[in-house]
């Protein structure tokens, strides 16, 4: 699963590599597209100011702010403590959830349609993401070519969810590394609390259950009481934190 939330950004264009140098992955994303470059899955033998360095010194040659997804209980004990003694901070915390039962769909407004995403819809299901997540209109070229590569190599399926004829709820499903991640979950504002966010997640993560997949996650952010209470009424149970650091400004 950390592998897994990890490469997330390849379906929107990023690159991830595994760094055998840095023993860690690497996601590099376009410049167009912020937040996808970072370091994550650490496997080092031991913690060490060295390592650290040798990592920061790199990203910063690429002209890139150092930043590294720390998965607790998972990464190398102290790197956290490390990272902190060394001026990083933690700009946010997520749960990942996951859960192996598939729920009942629930049946809701008789007007409601689903759809599956395909290479020819994804502008709109990428505005409409934008549009609930208030991303920048700057991205939407970067994020549109990613996403549409993405279906098109059969690593992502993505719902979009209509009202009498309007565009109300997304979701994404990521097949990589052997499970089904769900992400990108969300409902217009003026739509929110009627039950969409429930039936597109009941609806995707059957999907990825009945793709063969052994289980099915999310991640939710700290704070996040609503989410994190219909979550975990579909059945999800939590497997572990994880937080991202940013090396200090120079």
């Amino acid at each position: 699963m950390e592998r897994h939330l990890a490469s997330l950004p390849l379906h929107s264009g990023a690159r991830v590599t595994g760094d055998a140098e840095l023993e860690m992955l690497l996601v590099r994303g376009e410049m167009s597209v912020p937040g996808l470059d970072y370091g994550a899955a650490v496997r080092w033998p031991e913690v060490s100011e060295a390592r650290v360095a040798l990592f920061e010194a790199r990203v910063r040659a690429d002209g890139s702010w150092p930043s590294l997804l720390v998965a607790d209980d998972i990464a190398p004990r102290g790197l956290t403590e490390l990272l902190a003694s060394l001026g990083w901070s933690e700009s946010g915390r997520e749960t990942v959830l996951w859960t192996r039962r598939p729920v009942v769909v629930p049946h809701l407004d008789p007007m409601l349609r689903l759809e599956a995403v395909t290479t020819r819809s994804a502008a709109e299901h990428e505005s409409l993401e934008r549009r609930i997540f208030g991303l920048p209109a700057s991205t939407a070229a970067g994020r549109t070519a990613g996403l549409v590569a993405s279906l098109a190599a059969g690593t992502l399926r993505a719902y979009l969810v209509r009202s009498r004829g309007e565009p109300v709820a997304v979701c994404r499903l990521s097949l990589l590394e052997g499970l089904a991640g769900l992400y990108g979950i969300g409902v217009v504002v003026d739509r929110r609390r009627e039950g969409l966010g429930g039936f597109i997640t009941a609806v995707a993560m059957r999907a990825g259950l009945a793709s063969g997949r052994p289980l099915a996650w999310l991640s939710v952010e700290d704070g996040n009481d609503a989410a994190l209470g219909l979550y975990e009424a579909l059945g999800f149970q939590p497997a572990f934190r994880w937080g991202r650091w940013l090396a200090s400004p120079r």
